[in-house]
């Protein structure tokens, strides 16, 4: 006998089908839009601030939801799960929305494709659109 029946183990394949499907369709549904290496980069501006916010807040909280807060829920408790649980997502939420809607601004006054062009033309820095890109890899 074993652990699952052969119903579930269909439906589980059936599900895994449909998200595949959905997920190619929204690729190329992207893919025909894209013309230009700044439709690539910021997405032509198409997108409303709220979604980036959404968007950003989403990837931001991603790996804190998995990682970060089970354990110190588990360490510090309640006072833990209703700050890290509770205030933290709704806070970088609400704060990514608000402020997206001056950075994609500003952004598009300026045609800043990537973060590094958009630091270095809000400071009037030109070191930082050689510096920025290489960021990650030292640090």
């Amino acid at each position: 006998m074993g652990l699952a029946s052969s119903e579930l183990i269909t439906a589980g394949w059936i599900l895994i089908a449909v998200y595949v499907a959905v997920t190619l369709f929204l690729v190329i549904r992207g893919a025909l839009k894209v013309k230009t290496m700044n439709d690539y980069a910021v997405g032509n501006v198409n997108f409303p601030p709220w979604t980036v916010g959404f968007a950003l807040a989403a990837s931001m909280t991603s790996a804190a939801t998995f990682v970060i807060n089970p354990g110190l829920v588990a360490t510090y408790g309640v006072s833990a799960f209703i700050s890290y649980g509770l205030i933290y997502p709704s806070a970088a939420m609400i704060s990514l929305v608000v402020l997206t809607i001056g950075f994609r601004k500003f952004g598009s006054s300026v045609k800043a494709g990537t973060l590094a062009q958009w630091m270095g033309k809000n400071m009037k820095a030109k070191d930082l659109l050689s510096i920025l890109p290489f960021y990650p890899f030292c640090c």
